[in-house]
């Protein structure tokens, strides 16, 4: 279970990950109506990201992947059936809605350790400007150690050593007070630790300013799947410097599979920051408001400046690189009808059009390439980052015309925004708001307008006036025809968002207001959802001690923002959402019902227009930590959607879902997970009739640690029956040579006998080697 407030990572283990050009994740909290979609980070076979801690709500998060495979036009899901339907679930934790958490760097609960190791470190960097980091009192035993305490922003540290404390072996205790602004209590942490004392002779150091430290990982990979075996080697480099509050960072991933004909697969950065300011080059994600960039990867340089009421960021580099196109045949023109008529040579193109091509032939057969996309953006800011603040965002992207010979549609934009944020009593009280302003040129190779191409497209009367937008604008962006927006009516490009938060009572009330323009684009926001506008509502209620947790809300929204379409489809949705997590011996539980319709007025034997449709979703878990021979964490969950389609389209599905799972642990280094799933799914497919699906999946897997926790095994079997059938078997191990150096094996074996309706006996087999070394 996740807990609400804290940001998540996930991670992907990628079975084949050679012919994987990208992954996305798509999610939405419990009570969306739609998915909002990022790119993951793909590192050899892992992909992961992290999602901030705002998607992060209870009861539920709602999520399925979307993996790109080279040379595929459409991706691949998972869950692979249906998965906007179904989706994956992770039950969210309302507890810590209110009460933060300190975070506890070490000792950790339970950790057993030296006198002489021992340091103390936590951070506060979830609680916001209402903690007052100056009073913080920190308790060894009683004993007060605040005055040797060090603290860098949000991290402190204190080493009770310093302090000339004994400590016999045995168990301890450390507690931490947090005080507000007014200096009246907040929270209170406890938690104890046990000492082992062991007397080394150590010479006496003066404590440096200098901190390293690195860590490098080789990885050899063999991939068997469908009989084609594809072995490959990957790096795996990184390192940190601190000297006070001077860090410098950096990391490097080099891998076999990086090649011109598809995006970069190595990755690299290197990066300084100091309390003010931060700078950075290589592959990095940068985070400007949602409607200008979030997340996309360029590979360039980062950097922001942090003033106290002024701050600056700033990014630019490609977000992609140029692969140059293929061709496959040239033919004289006198050839051009014959050839096209070749039932062998169905991808027949005209390549008049590009220059390059003239040399080689006046028609061609070829695969366009990709330019060198570039992006420079900017965001200057007055105010403090983290309080009330009102900032300027400016974008310009645009390709590289002459980075490839064979390429088609260059295209450039430019996207010009604001953001606001009013934030009183301790941000109790927020009104936020932003709005962007987007011009998308479709096609820059011819250039701008030119005197010859005006006077012959536009009447007398307007040529002036368009020669002087042409020669004000085209200083920003290419003008010419395939300009977007060419006109103002509707403003198809202007998209805003406006939101109200309150935070009282042991209640959270949201409002949001958002408007996205049909034609509103940004290169550096590729999954904002356009053509909508409407407003969202929701309230959270905590009672019972934030025992009780109570969910609701409501949305309303509708598309045709440029009154370009026929019909208008309105789209409502409401939810309901309660936890309960008592203190008793009874398991926690969460439920959420929601229900969303959509509709356009068409009539319904309208086969190709018409949208009347309502979807009803429920879901519960029990969860429960208990003793019963040994530590179990059990959960229970249970969801339904069921969608009917009232059109002539009949386009209903259901959907049941049923998953039992127990994580068992002994006080001997061992653990064992235990899952249990059943599946079943009715829907339409491809060819127009109602598919039954229906699997039960079994998941065993467990950890052994011995030699003093040196050698750590592990093994892995996870059988499906039903429509799928398959199974996965898997064993590991992992040695520590030493605290900083490992080694580490594991193979999987997958025997597929069945997926849907089509049946075979093939079987893959994966197996990797990590040797690992810390600094």
């Amino acid at each position: 279970m996740v807990k609400d407030g804290e940001p998540l990572t996930i991670q992907v283990d990628l079975v084949q990950s050679t012919i994987v050009d990208r992954v996305e994740i798509a999610h939405r909290r419990f009570g969306e109506r739609d998915f909002k979609r990022n790119d993951m980070s793909v590192a050899g076979s892992i992909a992961s990201i992290v999602l901030p801690a705002e998607v992060i709500s209870p009861p539920f998060l709602e999520y399925y992947f979307v993996v790109w495979i080279n040379g595929r036009v459409s991706p691949e899901t998972y869950p692979i059936e249906n998965a906007e339907q179904n989706p994956l679930k992770l039950s969210v934790n309302g507890v810590n809605d209110v009460k933060k958490e300190l975070i506890v760097l070490s000792p950790e609960k339970g950790e057993n350790t030296s006198q002489d190791d021992l340091l103390i470190s936590f951070s506060v960097s979830q609680y916001d400007s209402s903690l007052d980091r100056t009073s913080i009192q920190i308790y060894l035993d009683d004993i007060n150690l605040s005055k040797n305490v060090i603290s860098s922003g949000d991290l402190f540290i204190v080493r009770p050593s310093n302090a000339s404390i004994f400590l016999e072996s045995g168990k301890h205790d450390i507690r931490i007070e947090l005080f507000d602004t007014l200096h009246k209590p907040m929270e209170t942490f406890s938690w104890n630790f046990l000492v082992t004392n062991i007397t080394v002779q150590k010479t006496s150091f003066a404590t440096s300013p200098w901190r390293y430290g690195g860590s490098f990982q080789g990885e050899t990979r063999q991939e068997n799947i469908a009989d084609r075996s594809t072995p490959y080697n990957r790096i795996t480099f990184s390192a940190f410097g601190n000297y006070n509050e001077i860090q410098v960072k950096g990391n490097l991933y080099l891998t076999k599979e990086d090649k011109k004909t598809v995006q970069p697969q190595n990755r690299f950065f290197i990066g300084g920051e100091t309390p003010w300011a931060k700078i950075g080059y290589g592959d990095c994600y940068p985070v400007f408001p949602d409607l200008i960039m979030n997340g996309k990867r360029l590979r360039g340089f980062i950097g922001s400046l942090s003033l106290g009421k002024f701050n600056f960021d700033i990014a630019f580099g490609n977000i992609t690189r140029k692969i140059e196109g293929i061709v496959y045949e040239t033919s004289s023109r006198d050839q051009l009808v014959s050839e096209q008529n070749d039932a062998l040579k169905q991808y027949q193109y005209p390549g008049a059009s590009i220059d390059s091509l003239k040399s080689l032939g006046s028609w061609a057969r070829l695969r366009y390439g990709t330019y060198d996309r570039k992006l420079f953006v900017v965001r200057p800011m007055i105010g403090k980052r983290d309080g009330s603040h009102i900032a300027f965002s400016y974008l310009k992207s645009t390709d590289d015309i002459n980075s490839i010979k064979y390429g088609i549609r260059p295209q450039e934009n430019l996207v010009v925004g604001s953001d606001i944020l009013l934030s009183f009593d301790n941000r109790n009280i927020e009104v936020n708001g932003q709005a962007a302003f987007s011009a998308t040129n479709k096609d820059i190779s011819g250039g701008s307008f030119s005197d010859q191409e005006i006077d012959s497209t536009f009447e007398e009367s307007q040529r002036q006036t368009v020669r002087q937008i042409r020669d004000y604008v085209s200083k920003m962006i290419t003008v010419n025809e395939n300009l977007v927006p060419l006109g103002m009516k509707n403003l198809p490009t202007l998209s805003y968002e406006t939101g109200l938060a309150l935070n009282y009572f042991n209640n959270n009330f949201h409002f949001q207001y958002m408007r996205h323009g049909e034609s509103y684009e940004s290169f550096g926001q590729s999954y904002l959802r356009t053509d909508v506008a409407g407003f969202n509502i929701s309230d959270r209620q905590r009672l019972i001690d934030n025992r009780l947790i109570l969910s609701l809300g409501f949305e309303n929204l509708k598309d045709n923002t440029a009154r370009t379409k026929a019909s208008t489809t309105s789209s409502l949705t409401a939810n309901f959402g309660i936890s309960y997590l008592p203190r008793t011996d009874m398991p926690n539980i969460s439920a959420g019902f929601l229900t969303a319709s959509n509709e356009n007025n068409r009539q319904i034997n309208d086969s190709l227009y018409a949208i009347d449709d309502r979807t009803n979703r429920f879901l519960i878990q029990f969860a429960k930590e208990f003793e019963w021979g040994m530590r179990h964490n059990a959960a229970l969950n249970i969801s339904t959607s069921t969608r009917n389609d009232k059109t002539i389209k009949n386009l209903d599905t259901r959907n049941t879902n049923v998953a039992l799972t127990d994580i068992l642990a002994w006080s001997i280094p061992m653990q064992i997970t235990l899952s249990l799933s059943v599946s079943t799914s009715r829907f339409i497919s491809f060819n127009r009739t109602y598919t039954a699906l229906s699997y039960t999946n079994i998941y065993t897997s467990g950890q052994y640690r011995l030699l003093a926790d040196r050698l750590r095994l592990t093994a892995s079997f996870n059988p499906t029956f039903g429509d799928v059938q398959r199974i996965l078997i898997g064993a590991g191990a992992q040695y520590y040579f030493s605290n900083n150096l490992s080694a580490q094996t594991q193979l999987n074996a997958y025997f597929n006998k069945k997926m849907y309706n089509y049946s075979s006996t093939d079987y893959d087999i994966v197996w990797n080697l990590i040797l690992r070394a810390d600094i």
